[in-house]
């Protein structure tokens, strides 16, 4: 019942921010202008595009990276590559984020040594290092970059949250059932290691290159946002996007980018543009790193995620 009531709200969130979306559209939104921008971007400004290009095909590397640490030298580098985009192509071809579903089903593929629940274990973990970071920057923005006015309701939220997970955390540490002492024994040795240090930083670096899209977007535009403000706009941003419903979460990564920029004065109607203009270029980069992975024997490949896709869909 409870897992019901999270997917319930998700989805009513998911809805809000669709109805933003089509509000910001019929206010904002002229074809010609958006042509203009988006070809200014990807046609006018090419050091800028590739600059772009450069940071955020090496925010999926350093993740990548940073998933073959955690697992040790048992993996290749490339298997967790591949993993890593194929995931991202998946999420903005499907109307929910199975994403994570991919990477574990691309490893179980390509490794054999790898057990598919010690795959999922390492998904999870990187998943919550990746959420961890995107809150962290997020919470840092509201207090650094918001009115004034938000430090008092931000401060007491945090302490209110930090509260609850540590409750939340004690409580499971007491009470934890037997299946999940086997990953939290993974989890410790895994953070003991040198290598868990080196897993931080590239997991923090890959966010913090990911925000060069949104800094090249309004360079472009020819309002251009410090790279502290883009890093902080493309956390929360991405953030939103644990609502998704629709492929690539059209609408909610809008709805979510237009007020966060607007946050700090970025004009509303710039704001949005730069947020078409932005999920514009990550679907074209999802779509094309998908399209060169699957033409290398692409019947097994879409067979597999058609497999793991139809899995997803069974009624639980």
């Amino acid at each position: 019942m409870k897992r019901k009531s999270v997917k319930r709200s998700i989805r009513l969130t998911g809805v809000f921010l669709i109805a933003v979306f089509i509000v910001l559209s019929i206010r904002y939104f002229h074809h010609e202008q958006f042509l203009k921008e988006t070809k200014e971007f990807f046609i006018g400004n090419p050091i800028i595009l590739m600059i772009v290009t450069i940071s955020y095909l090496f925010s999926f590397i350093l993740r990548a990276e940073a998933w073959r640490l955690y697992l040790g030298k048992k993996v290749r580098f490339f298997s967790c590559l591949q993993g890593v985009l194929l995931s991202l192509f998946v999420n903005h071809i499907m109307p929910i984020k199975v994403g994570d579903a991919i990477r574990i089903g691309v490893l179980s593929w390509r490794e054999k040594n790898i057990k598919p629940e010690i795959s999922a274990h390492s998904v999870i973990v990187l998943r919550v290092l990746d959420m961890f970071f995107l809150l962290l920057f997020s919470f840092i923005g509201l207090i650094a970059l918001s009115r004034s006015f938000t430090i008092g309701y931000s401060l007491p939220m945090a302490l209110i949250l930090l509260v609850i997970v540590l409750i939340g955390f004690l409580i499971l540490n007491k009470f934890r059932p037997p299946f999940l002492e086997k990953h939290i024994q993974l989890i410790k040795t895994s953070i003991a290691s040198r290598n868990f240090t080196w897993i931080i930083i590239l997991v923090a670096l890959s966010w913090i290159l990911e925000g060069a899209v949104v800094w090249g977007v309004t360079t472009s535009l020819g309002n251009g946002l410090p790279v502290y403000k883009a890093i902080w706009v493309n956390s929360i941003t991405v953030g939103g996007q644990v609502f998704q419903i629709t492929p690539g979460g059209i609408s909610t990564y809008e709805a979510v980018m237009t007020a966060a920029l607007s946050s700090f004065h970025y004009p509303v109607k710039d704001s949005f543009m730069v947020a078409l203009v932005s999920h514009s270029y990550k679907f074209i980069f999802s779509y094309f790193v998908g399209f060169l992975l699957l033409i290398h024997s692409p019947r097994t490949k879409i067979n597999q995620i058609r497999e793991i896709l139809l899995m997803r869909g069974r009624p639980e």
